[in-house]
């Protein structure tokens, strides 16, 4: 008998989204290990049961990839660019969010188990604690007007969060408009009240 199949943790967890956004809940442990060439035991071995890897799969990640370049805070280039860069990055990841979040709700599990990090700060605090401080390093840089940072953090990742929201429940909005061309004339709409003085 030859050596069981090796495989790590992530690509349990990129296997299991896969075939849970593809085929819903009711996928079970054996069809998701049959695509990685293991046995279900495994699964089990690694997450303890199905709740706990669609959690792993579908809920949100312990580290918000985005956040990291964040906290590098401003660069040399024009500080409303960097903005809708980094606003469109948000967006994509509350879209990729709400589908997973879609299928743990037809699971029937409980939504805040999607954001619990038992090893450190959850997603949400993750994501406004490093808009905030961007937004506080860009302010001292002058390069944004003053303004509470909190409403401001609230303000782009709430309405980035909702549309995400809105696109699952009621699918695209009409006339359709693409993610980035929303977060331009988002970050357009807000320009008037953050951009400093003189800027256009």
């Amino acid at each position: 008998m030859g050596r069981p199949k090796e495989v790590t943790d992530e690509q349990i967890i990129a296997a299991a989204r896969r075939c849970f956004l593809e085929r819903g809940a009711g996928v079970s442990a054996t069809e998701i290990a049959r695509e990685l060439g293991v046995s279900h035991t495994t699964l089990f071995n690694r997450f303890g049961s199905k709740e706990t890897l669609m959690l792993a799969a579908l809920g949100a990640p312990k580290e918000v990839a985005w956040a990291a370049a964040l906290r590098a805070g401003p660069d040399e280039r024009p500080i409303k660019e960097q903005l809708v860069e980094h606003t469109a990055k948000i967006a994509a990841y509350f879209d990729e969010l709400q589908a997973g979040l879609a299928v743990l709700q037809a699971a029937g599990i409980d939504i805040r188990k999607a954001y619990h990090n038992p090893k450190g700060e959850s997603a949400p605090q993750q994501a406004f604690g490093a808009l905030g401080r961007w937004i506080e390093a860009a302010q001292s840089q002058q390069r944004l007007a003053k303004c509470d940072v909190e409403t401001f953090s609230a303000l782009i990742l709430g309405a980035l969060q909702t549309r995400a929201f809105a696109k699952r429940v009621f699918g695209k909005p009409r006339p359709p408009v693409s993610t980035q061309r929303h977060v331009e004339m988002l970050i357009e709409l807000l320009w008037h009240g953050i951009k400093p003085d003189g800027a256009g």
